[in-house]
């Protein structure tokens, strides 16, 4: 029997290892009721949704209470980010004070619960923090990013201005302009971006990177 040719050398500082490591690193963080108590830092986080919001009842029904496919992925970069890398790593409790002020978001909308919702989170040194976010989410390629769930009131999400995707399929939130014209839209996209999950990534390294990290959790 011909001998399998020797496995390319290992690169435990390459751009696909590191993600692996930390998206592995937050999957194996505790899952929190939202907000979470408070903490320190900075980092990336993950929501997770648990409820009958028809919605979503793909993605509840894929993940099975195993809080392994994200809703939305995010991140909350030290105060002194900008003025570039701090070996001592984030100051205050900006991960914390996101994910509260999501919490907020969700709590305003008059068709979730956020009972229903569920967080993990990985403080980071600022160094790593922009990649974690980027490649969690090529990996697992949450509904709720890229719409308006954390638009600022300002610009084109005014009280008068056009209704943001999120704002569309969940309404309430205070400064945000209203109005449900645009929740037919806003449904098939979050149907569409569910049903990809069943999906192969079409990138083969994200989807090797993915096949990686779910065998270790």
């Amino acid at each position: 029997m011909a001998q399998k040719s020797p496995s390319l050398e290992f690169d435990p500082l390459a751009v696909e290892n590191i993600g692996v490591t930390l998206a592995v690193e937050l999957l194996e963080q505790p899952v929190w009721r939202m907000p979470p108590e408070v903490f320190a830092g900075a980092g990336v986080y993950a929501l997770y949704y648990t409820g009958s919001h028809p919605a979503y009842a793909d993605l509840v029904r894929i993940d099975q209470g195993r809080h392994k496919f994200p809703l939305y992925i995010g991140k909350a970069v030290a105060q002194n980010a900008k003025q570039g890398f701090s070996p001592a790593g984030g100051a205050g409790k900006k991960l914390y004070d996101r994910i509260h002020n999501h919490a907020k978001s969700i709590n305003q909308a008059s068709n979730l619960e956020l009972d229903d919702f569920r967080c993990r989170f990985l403080v980071l040194n600022d160094a790593y923090i922009t990649l974690a976010e980027s490649v969690m989410i090529r990996l697992f390629r949450p509904a709720w990013n890229g719409t308006s769930f954390v638009s600022n009131v300002v610009g084109k999400n005014r009280i008068d201005g056009d209704v943001g995707i999120w704002d569309a399929l969940h309404p309430g939130r205070g400064g945000r302009p209203s109005g449900t014209e645009r929740e037919s839209v806003a449904t098939e996209l979050i149907s569409k971006r569910i049903a990809e999950l069943s999906e192969p990534i079409k990138d083969p390294q994200v989807q090797r990177m993915h096949d990686r990290v779910m065998r270790f959790v």
